[in-house]
């Protein structure tokens, strides 16, 4: 029973002048506002020392299954908001074609979507002339009304010079999220008319950043865009770190809209494969197009859409190489999906919809779906940069308090440089830990040296794992996924090529994920054929990995992995420990902000909620710890951390189901503290990320 003393007086006054700031305070459940807040002002920052912001930039891409045919083909468009000038330039585009650059300035009406329709105000630029170079398209024009009358587009479009954007189109894109911000196009959805979207630098933008995330939440959650019932949230499941799994398949009634083929006739064939998602949580994927289901069909899993701002990050130009597009495949402006060239983030949801939410396999918008708004778009976009961690640990300093993971972190870290071997080198394609690579080949950058953890600014790449080669898959005889780019391959997927001493070889490239959330969203790797942490980590040491490298004669001369294919070797076993140890603290950091953004809601229902994905953390950071080498271990940093991550588990539990308010706000109080006891016995908070130490 709770001691009479909760109900104190002061803890009432407390909780009344709190509810009052908080009034106007939405729910953004697990995505935290000030961070996006935080990423927009630094990316303000960066412009104010380069084009001063006068620069709108949009990549153009294609658009499985909206965009018309299926071109290999890329390229990116600027303006010059000052002088009006317009260039773009094209590559991959098919010879003896025209093509025409168009602006669409969306206006908001219902009915209306993110395409151009009826209504919105279309600018055609120009047309593409031929460069130099086989494929390559350019456009340069000064266009006076962009400068004069403040015109900015929404979006670009590439047609055929005989069509209108309107009509169809083969490449299309946007400005960034933090672009549209910038230039105030980002309005709410549901407000009416077209008039300009919210300041962010105002004063009280807090609130305005708030209202765009908590909206991208209930899009991103629960909107099913005219389809079949499914929603992002459907295999994105936000108490379930954004993924799902066979586990919690198994949990689910036969209603939701997750087994959609299985009760709509329209679906049946073709949709999904209902016995490979029940058991391997795997889904349809027709990455490289949608023009012949039987053959451009992969099987894929949810990747995880958290700490995406640190994971997506295409290599700077200055490096010189991005180390997958070799000029047969287009180079992706963001490299997003486990291929690596998704479209990018703010229109990722067109192409998922129409995946994933169709009625029918016909796939036709505004038929079997809705495509999106602008409004929703900019939401979606804005919700997910503003979930999980908005930094990436300094491992060379960070000090655990467990000497097992503190051996793992020293193996980890094991990286040496192109010439020699006998390394681990994790840390050279999940630089810090993170979802970026190390590697360091440009000898222009001041300071190079030949290390592949040399480059400290880090970028999002691919490469050949041969994942495809696992028992799982090679017994399940799953279709063969080529990973980044639509090249026919003579694997049989669709891929890339490298260019290699013999010519150019096939390979099948995937991107490097973030390892800090590793432990708590198994199954692994893009086919789900991993089943623990454990092996995962042992799987670099198997036949499967190194041939992927052997056979090309070693890509970019990339030093292999020496480590064992066994996972119980102590070494696989402390690198793993080490992995569970930065979730842990990571799902404690998670657990933090959301307790703290719970104690700042006006409604007592949104402070429970926040307290129940508080809590799903918490069990998290349990699991986590008390599985793998970590299971029986009697190191008194890992025994104290789960203590108190029981206490803390506890505390939730009972916050979550709590009817008056102050109790809930203490019990959120006891809570905190124990989580940050819990952080002080895994690793000394001083050597954390400045967002882990709250």
């Amino acid at each position: 029973m709770l001691p009479r003393s909760l109900l104190s007086y002061a803890a009432i006054i407390t909780w009344s002048a709190t509810l009052a700031s908080a009034a106007d305070t939405p729910n953004t459940g697990m995505a935290d506002p000030v961070a996006l807040i935080s990423a927009f002002d630094q990316y303000a920052a960066s412009l104010a020392s380069t084009n001063g912001g006068h620069l709108l930039v949009a990549p153009l891409t294609t658009f499985r299954g909206i965009t018309t045919g299926g071109l290999n083909a890329g390229g990116s468009v600027s303006i010059d908001l000052t002088t009006g000038l317009v260039t773009s330039k094209l590559m991959g585009m098919p010879a003896g074609e025209s093509f025409d650059l168009w602006f669409v300035d969306n206006r908001p009406a219902p009915g209306r979507t993110t395409l151009a329709e009826p209504g919105d105000v279309m600018l055609r630029v120009g047309s593409y002339s031929p460069g130099a170079q086989a494929g390559v398209l350019k456009v340069s024009i000064t266009l006076p009304s962009v400068s004069s009358s403040g015109f900015l587009p929404d979006r670009a479009f590439v047609v055929h010079s005989d069509q209108t954007p309107t009509a169809s189109f083969v490449l299309m894109g946007s400005p960034t999220i933090f672009d549209r911000l910038l230039h105030r196009q980002v309005r709410f959805a549901g407000d009416p008319g077209d008039s300009a979207g919210f300041d962010p630098m105002a004063r009280g933008r807090e609130l305005n950043f708030a209202r765009l995330v908590a909206q991208g939440r209930q899009i991103f959650v629960r909107e099913q865009f005219d389809g079949n019932g499914r929603a992002c949230g459907t295999c994105h499941v936000e108490n379930h770190n954004f993924t799902i799994d066979p586990d919690y398949i198994a949990g689910l009634p036969r209603s939701d809209p997750l087994f959609v083929a299985e009760h709509n006739p329209s679906l049946a064939a073709g949709f999904e494969k209902p016995d490979l998602m029940r058991k391997f949580g795997l889904f349809i994927v027709n990455a490289d197009g949608f023009d012949n289901l039987q053959t451009k069909l992969t099987m894929r899993s949810a990747q995880t859409v958290l700490a995406l701002r640190n994971s997506s990050t295409r290599p700077d130009p200055s490096f010189g190489i991005d180390f997958t597009s070799n000029g047969m495949n287009a180079d992706p402006p963001e490299r997003l999906g486990w291929s690596n060239d998704g479209p990018p983030l703010r229109d990722f949801a067109i192409v998922a919809i129409a995946q994933h939410a169709t009625r029918t396999l016909n796939r036709r918008a505004g038929a079997d779906f809705r495509v999106p708004t602008d409004e929703e778009l900019d939401a979606l976009a804005a919700y997910q940069l503003a979930l999980g961690r908005q930094e990436d640990f300094d491992l060379k300093s960070l000090v655990l308090k467990s000497a097992l993971a503190s051996k793992g972190r020293a193996l980890f870290l094991d990286t040496g440089n192109i010439a020699e071997t006998g390394h681990k080198n994790c840390n050279a394609c999940h630089f810090n830990a993170g979802g970026t690579t190390g590697i360091n080949f440009n000898s222009a950058i001041p300071g190079f040296s030949p290390r592949l953890d040399g480059n400290p600014r880090g970028f999002n790449m691919s490469a050949p794992v041969n994942v495809n080669e696992t028992p799982v898959a090679l017994s399940l005889a799953l279709p063969r996924d080529g990973g980044f780019g639509v090249l026919p391959t003579p694997l049989g997927g669709f891929g890339n090529f490298a260019s290699v001493p013999a010519g150019l070889f096939p390979v099948e490239e995937f991107n490097a994920p973030p390892l800090v959330e590793a432990a708590d969203t198994a199954p692994y790797f893009h086919n789900h054929s991993v089943a623990d942490l454990e092996s995962a980590v042992a799987f670099y040491g198997t036949p499967a990995f190194k041939d992927s490298f052997s056979s090309i004669g070693g890509p970019i001369g990339l030093v292999f992995v020496n480590i064992s294919p066994d996972p119980n070797d102590p070494e696989v076993q402390a690198i793993a420990a080490f992995l569970r140890v930065l979730n842990a603290l990571e799902n404690v950091r998670s657990s933090l902000s959301l307790v703290g953004r719970a104690k700042g809601m006006a409604s007592d229902d949104d402070a429970r909620e926040l307290a129940g994905l508080a809590l799903a953390e918490t069990k998290d950071a349990e699991a986590v710890l008390g599985a793998g080498a970590l299971k029986k271990t009697n190191e008194p940093s890992i025994l104290s951390a789960r203590a108190n991550l029981i206490a803390v588990r506890l505390l939730l539990e009972v916050a979550s189901h709590l009817p008056v308010r102050p109790l809930i706000d203490i019990g959120l109080d006891q809570a905190a503290s124990s989580l940050r006891t819990a952080r002080s016995a895994l690793a000394d908070a001083g050597t954390l990320p400045a967002s882990y130490r709250q």
